[in-house]
């Protein structure tokens, strides 16, 4: 099955996150891409569902990432997996941050506001 060129384009930037904090001295860099250990699944305690971060990593706190294309800021599939990732960050004293490419901020930070959810946002 070929790969969706915003597959591609996420892929990449989930790479190129992961480098990022490598080179920033972040500790415990996981990435879920090819030539990383991959970020352990979170899961809500009730249901046991969750889903796997694309970058986490410590920085004198736990981080999450969850990078978006401009096609995926407003999926179901993202509400989700901002809603558990933002509630986990929080309870354990952490930082959730949504990644998006450069001009879709105002976009997440809408959609977060929508779902009345903490987290940075990074524009890349």
């Amino acid at each position: 099955m070929a790969t969706r060129k915003s597959q591609t384009d996420h892929n990449n930037k989930v790479k190129m996150l992961a480098d990022h904090l490598i080179a920033h001295n972040c500790s415990n860099v996981r990435a879920d891409v090819e030539g990383y250990l991959s970020p352990l699944k979170i899961t809500w305690t009730v249901t046991g569902r969750g889903h796997i971060p694309d970058v986490t990593a410590e920085n004198g706190k736990p981080q999450i990432f969850e990078v978006e294309t401009e096609d995926s800021i407003g999926d179901n599939h993202t509400e989700d997996q901002w809603k558990i990732f933002s509630a986990h960050a929080n309870s354990n004293n952490g930082v959730f941050t949504v990644v998006v490419p450069i001009g879709c901020s105002q976009a997440a930070k809408t959609r977060l506001v929508q779902l009345n959810l903490k987290a940075e946002v990074w524009e890349v």
